[in-house]
């Protein structure tokens, strides 16, 4: 089974811009500690920005440039430290392009599955070396959790430098909330608390686990530099120290596959079509997956084509779902208000809220 790792920036790297090799030493035995488990480890490493920005005083450099000059610099540490671990690493750079193109997703689930089955661990990152001119994930949690969706990994774990989501976070009342096991339990975090959450924070963070949450994948956000982190993950027992936060994986009966996976891990929609009250109610509240027909349709927003993802949004312009259309827009303009037409099938749309 795979096991999904992502480590920040912040635990990688100091204040002088050079990589904590300690850190790096860490996770690596980590790594090894899962092979030797027979799991299949793949890593999410920021740090290449930080370390190629300040290493070299260049501060004033674009964020694509100090990724060019620091990810050599990373991956190179990985690498001599892992093969004297006896680790094998692979290097992947990522942009969203890469999940939210079918194609490019399948190829890139197919490499990743090549490397893992013959013993080596995948190092990603986002590819930050063509930050503005492709798409970017909001942060490497994000990347992560889709990277597990994808694989439909065991376990995604995600270091930071606290020991897990609090509550009331930097006042007095603040908590540590040791396992989530519903959706609903994530309305009370507060999104806006400051943390070493990344680029995309807390809520970038939250967005992504309920993600996986939904996928049955088992989430913990622990701290990266405690030493027994990698083993508390399989400790059944139910002391409350742990170094994480668990957030449990939803158990369907039915195992998500194909189209509604992809929909999942980083589908990107290329339009929008606004629906009717009633439609709306009947997509959220069916006890049964149900497709989304024409006759519901009252405003269409972009040109897309036959293929594409689009978002179904209400009249609050809030997005409830989105799935792979059957009309261009176009026609969806022109035939508007017939019935018995789908725009797109219940097999392939997922209902997000």
């Amino acid at each position: 089974m795979y096991i999904i790792i992502k480590i920040g920036s912040a635990l990688l790297v100091n204040k002088n811009g050079g990589l904590k090799k300690d850190m790096l030493e860490h996770v690596l035995s980590g790594i090894k500690y899962l092979q030797d488990m027979g799991k299949k480890p793949i890593l999410v490493s920021s740090g290449a920005v930080a370390a190629g920005g300040q290493k070299y005083a260049f501060k004033k450099l674009s964020k694509g440039v100090k990724a060019a000059i620091g990810q050599p610099l990373l991956i190179n540490e990985y690498s001599t430290i892992a093969q004297r671990k006896n680790i094998v690493t692979a290097q992947y750079l990522l942009s969203k392009d890469d999940l939210s193109d079918r194609k490019r997703y399948i190829y890139l689930q197919s490499a990743l599955e090549e490397a893992t089955r013959h013993g080596i661990v995948p190092i990603i990152n986002d590819n930050d070396i063509l930050h503005g001119v492709k798409k970017s994930f909001s942060d490497n949690d994000q990347l992560a959790c889709y990277l597990g969706i994808m694989l439909h990994a065991e376990k995604v774990l995600l270091l930071t430098s606290v020991d897990g989501i609090y509550n009331d976070f930097g006042t007095e009342k603040q908590k540590k909330i040791d396992i989530i096991t519903q959706l609903e339990e994530f309305d009370g975090i507060q999104t806006d608390q400051k943390t070493d959450f990344g680029t995309g924070g807390m809520k970038g963070k939250i967005e992504s686990i309920r993600l996986a949450m939904q996928c049955g994948i088992d989430v913990y956000v622990g701290h990266g530099s405690n030493e027994k982190i990698f083993a508390s993950m399989f400790d059944d027992s139910k002391r409350s120290t742990k170094p994480y936060t668990k957030i449990v994986g939803i158990k369907k009966e039915k195992q998500i596959r194909g189209i509604q996976k992809w929909l999942f891990a980083g589908a990107e929609p290329k339009g929008e079509i606004q629906i009717s009250d009633r439609g709306i109610e009947e997509l959220r509240n069916s006890s049964i997956r149900r497709s989304v027909l024409l006759k519901g349709v009252e405003h269409v927003f972009g040109q897309f084509s036959k293929g594409d993802v689009i978002s179904v949004i209400d009249k609050n312009f809030e997005q409830i779902g989105y799935g792979v259309v059957k009309l261009d827009a176009s026609e969806i303009r022109a035939k508007k208000g017939e019935d018995n037409i789908i725009v797109i099938h219940a097999n392939y749309f997922l209902v997000t809220v």
